[in-house]
């Protein structure tokens, strides 16, 4: 004797699906749109035309990037990807401009120490300027520090804003 699986009535089991010898009627695979998701020919509204859905590895790695070239090229790396990546994504746009400006904050604090003892290493005959390197090395170590923290955020999707103290908010 033939019973219907669980959860089917009598006369609508699988095997009643559909013409004899078809077997039942499974939804084929679903064809994606030209964006990658939805129905076919389907467009999002709130999507850009050109800017197709990233996956969030993409905007993890352009913010990834954003500080750890900084570490080579100061300023100019983080400020290309702020340019290029700044109406593409928000969160590489911010992660961009906490590495820009935690490279202009050292650059600046660098010159003001260059300037201020400089001056105060020809009144003292040569000892003021014994203490530019030790402040020069704490900055590095610094905004070292900053950097691979900001880094490791940004790898992991989350936001990190770099305390004012050191990083002075220039641009957004």
């Amino acid at each position: 004797m033939n019973f219907p699986p669980p959860g089917y009535p009598q006369g609508s089991g699988p095997q009643d699906a559909g013409p004899p010898g078809y077997g039942p009627q499974v939804p084929g695979p679903q064809v994606p749109g030209p964006q990658g998701y939805g129905p076919p020919g389907w467009v999002p509204q709130d999507v850009p035309q050109g800017y197709g859905p990233r996956g969030p590895s993409d905007d993890h790695t352009w913010a990834l990037l954003s500080y750890l070239l900084a570490l080579v090229a100061s300023i100019i790396a983080p400020l290309v990807i702020y340019l290029v990546k700044m109406n593409e994504s928000r969160y590489v746009r911010f992660h961009a401009a906490q590495s820009l400006n935690l490279g202009i904050t050292a650059l600046i604090y660098s010159i003001a120490i260059f300037i201020l003892l400089i001056p105060i290493g020809i009144v003292t005959h040569g000892i003021g300027i014994l203490l530019i390197f030790p402040l020069f090395f704490a900055l590095g170590i610094a905004e070292l520090v900053f950097l691979i923290m900001g880094a490791v955020r940004a790898s992991q999707g989350q936001l990190y804003k770099i305390p004012t103290f050191i990083c002075l908010p220039m641009v957004r």
